[in-house]
């Protein structure tokens, strides 16, 4: 995961010092479960390490010709023989609640802030 140390090899570009500088939130900076790696005006990316995994959520809001295109990812990584379980046995409820709860929140807040379309 970017900006974490690891035992293994980065598979992506580190986060460069001068982008850290930049972000609007400090690294490390609690928002609920997650922590914040980095924040920038349209784009965020979120930190979660336990026992049971090492996950990060990457969401990003990118201008289009005539509109704008959200991306959300969560990204997991094992840190032990349970995850695989653990991913497997909460996968329904991540799909059937967690995500959509989340998607309808920032519809909400977008549709506060900008109107509806």
């Amino acid at each position: 995961m970017v900006g974490i140390a690891s035992r293994r090899q980065p598979r992506g570009k580190p986060l460069q010092h001068a982008d850290r500088l930049k972000s609007l939130a400090p690294a490390g900076t609690r928002q609920g479960l997650f922590r914040i790696v980095y924040r920038f005006e349209n784009e965020q990316l979120l930190e979660l390490i336990n026992r049971t995994a090492h996950a990060a959520a990457l969401s990003a809001l990118v201008e289009t010709a005539n509109a704008y295109r959200f991306y959300f990812g969560v990204y997991v990584r094992s840190v032990g023989r349970f995850t695989p379980v653990y991913m497997a046995l909460i996968d329904p409820f991540r799909k059937l609640i967690v995500y959509p709860s989340l998607l309808r929140r920032v519809r909400a807040s977008w549709n506060q802030t900008f109107g509806t379309a």
